[in-house]
């Protein structure tokens, strides 16, 4: 089960899954006013917990074997919820931020939401702190570009994320897109030759959704071996 908070992404990640998940079965939530109230509050509460906990109490009663929660911003809200349930859940950018730190100090981390500055620099640092890594994260926040892809403006999305992509790897060991929704501006990065690894999170994520599931299905043979002896 994936759990979004932009419509946009329902589209994107069934394409991801398909290529980097074949033969799983996925099925979408899609709750945009939980990131509403979020950004409004300027954070999550236990009413916001509440409403992801229902999501994966949801995903649990069909029988998934794994929750993804695609939107950075609710990152904490998994941190707090997570060990209330036996159905994994995996936090969109926890495999970048994993990856991040070991690519280098400075660490350029690019947003579009204010409200996943901290979550993803949280996720950075604890992430650098299990490495025993030294870090530096400088944020950029692209202010314009959310908005744009909310209303259906995905080129003028696309545009701001990359030119601020641009600016901030020309002091960075590694970019970091805070937010799934970036990773469509990749494209147009790649183009420009940038040398400067930049990191986004669905194809990282659903790698390690993908680990994930194929350990619990080793798990399952061999209990199943274990009761046919």
């Amino acid at each position: 089960m994936l759990v979004h908070t932009v419509a946009p992404l329902i589209e994107e990640f069934a394409h991801w899954c398909k290529n980097l998940l074949p033969g799983v079965q996925t099925h979408h939530i899609l709750d945009e006013p939980l990131l509403e109230r979020i950004r409004r509050h300027g954070g999550g509460g236990p009413e916001d917990m509440s409403r992801l906990g229902e999501h994966i109490e949801l995903a649990a009663s069909i029988g998934s074997d794994a929750v993804l929660v695609t939107c950075s911003t609710t990152s904490l809200l998994v941190d707090a919820i997570r060990g209330q349930f036996t159905l994994p859940v995996v936090k969109i950018d926890e495999a970048m931020a994993a990856e991040a730190v070991m690519s280098g100090p400075r660490i350029a981390l690019v947003a579009t939401n204010r409200t996943t500055l901290e979550p993803s620099q949280a996720l950075i640092r604890a992430a650098a702190t299990r490495a025993g890594r030294k870090v530096h994260v400088t944020t950029f926040v692209v202010a314009d570009a959310l908005p744009a892809l909310l209303r259906g403006d995905e080129e003028t999305h696309d545009r701001e994320v990359a030119s601020a992509i641009a600016k901030a790897a020309a002091r960075a060991d590694v970019v970091v897109l805070a937010q799934a929704s970036m990773a469509r501006a990749t494209a147009i990065v790649a183009d420009r030759g940038l040398t400067v690894p930049v990191l986004s999170s669905p194809e990282l994520a659903l790698r390690q959704v993908g680990r994930l599931l194929a350990g619990l299905s080793v798990n399952r043979s061999a209990g199943l071996q274990a009761v046919r002896r």
